[in-house]
């Protein structure tokens, strides 16, 4: 098993992509904590990993809330839990909006979320990879941090900050043993998409080359691969399984 006994602390895990890496996770032996804003996703999650055998727990959290994250992390220190993974995948997204319709709090709702939850649950994690010189943090960006997105300037903004944050992270604790990577998906199968209308899922399969909305379990794989060893000597990278939508 490739993760067997690490712990792993995964935001955004009651759903969607988050789900898919903590099951893909659990299945490799680590021990999963999900951190999740939906309770009862969270909870749903949770039960599922433990139905293959590894020890899990969840707790509800808002990651744009600092005293939040704080909290997820001290039920992780008052288990004697460590931190050995932490992806940060907790997103959101609001209505296609061009840039100058956007309101302020429409702005803040997806920064906070993104860029703002990133870091806090990135500094705490850190905290307490640094006494045991080693660890890994998994940044969730996006395509659309790399190519751009018309009618989601918050949005672009938001994962193109979390793609520059994984370079500084990883600049800034290399020497520490740890390793900061991000992954930048393009269209996956997620909740995000349920309620697009069919005409912009078919522009969507049109804009990727290989003709198709990507699956959770894709993404899974790759966050494995920066969890484990084999991608040791990779640190300050930013993976996009994207189809081809952007080179």
């Amino acid at each position: 098993m490739k993760l067997k006994d690490r712990v792993a602390v995964i935001t955004g895990g009651g759903s969607g992509l988050g789900r898919a890496i903590a099951l893909r996770f659990a299945q490799e032996g680590a021990r999963i904590v999900i951190a999740e804003i939906n309770e009862g996703n969270g909870e749903e999650t949770t039960r599922m990993v433990q139905a293959r055998g590894v020890e899990a727990f969840d707790v509800p959290t808002d990651v744009s809330k600092s005293e939040q994250v704080t909290s997820l992390f001290k039920a992780l220190d008052d288990r004697g839990w460590p931190v050995d993974i932490m992806v940060n995948n907790a997103g959101n997204a609001g209505q296609l909006a061009a840039c100058h319709e956007v309101t302020d709090e429409q702005w803040d709702a997806i920064i906070s979320v993104h860029l703002n939850g990133t870091f806090f649950c990135a500094r705490e994690a850190i905290k307490r990879m640094l006494p045991r010189a080693k660890g890994v943090v998994i940044n969730m960006g996006s395509a659309a941090g790399q190519r751009g997105f018309a009618g989601a300037a918050s949005y672009t903004a938001a994962k193109g900050a979390v793609i520059a944050l994984t370079k500084g992270l990883s600049q800034e604790y290399a020497a520490y043993g740890i390793r900061v990577n991000c992954i930048a998906p393009g269209w996956v199968e997620t909740p995000i998409l349920e309620n697009l209308p069919h005409s912009m899922r078919n522009a969507m399969v049109g804009m990727t080359p290989l003709g198709r909305i990507g699956q959770p379990d894709e993404i899974a794989a790759v966050a494995l691969f920066l969890a484990g060893d084999e991608s040791s000597f990779v640190t300050g990278q930013t993976i996009s399984p994207n189809g081809g939508l952007y080179c």
